[in-house]
């Protein structure tokens, strides 16, 4: 089980008949996204707090790691996050649960895939990881492993 399955099954979702399905599929391309960028932090030796400070410290690595595609996925995650509280905390909003809103954000989500697959290749992994390491160390003051 990895975060892509959760896009994949957003995907699903979102061709859904039910704006239950709308919703949970903008749910579940957040937490999608969300899954595969933690992924990528333990790649690089990361391991945020569990909860929900773990959102907002996961979109501050990335958006301090100096990397294009790693500011990107940072920012697309936080819309993503601003999105899926839409469609969970917020049943009067319609947009939270129309199709087309679904299936935009699965985009999105696959986007941010895209954007962490960039920070895997060399030479980018190697700056993502010094950047974030360093970031985390100094001003999150967590611990890292190799």
């Amino acid at each position: 089980m990895n975060g892509k399955d959760f896009i994949d099954l957003a995907v699903k979702l979102g061709n859904g008949a039910t704006e239950a399905e709308y919703r949970t599929s903008v749910s579940r391309s957040y937490y999608g996204a969300f899954h595969e960028a933690l992924e990528l932090l333990a790649e690089m030796g990361v391991k945020l707090p569990g909860g929900p400070e773990a959102h907002q410290k996961l979109r501050y690595c990335l958006l301090q790691c100096g990397e294009p595609a790693g500011t990107e996925a940072g920012e697309k995650l936080q819309s993503l996050r601003n999105e899926r509280n839409t469609a969970d905390y917020n049943l009067t909003t319609r947009r939270g649960g129309v199709r087309q809103n679904a299936v935009f954000q699965t985009r999105v989500a696959s986007e941010v895939l895209d954007a962490l697959g960039q920070c895997r290749q060399e030479p980018a992994k190697s700056r993502f990881r010094a950047k974030v390491r360093a970031y985390v160390a100094q001003t999150l003051r967590l611990p890292l492993s190799e």
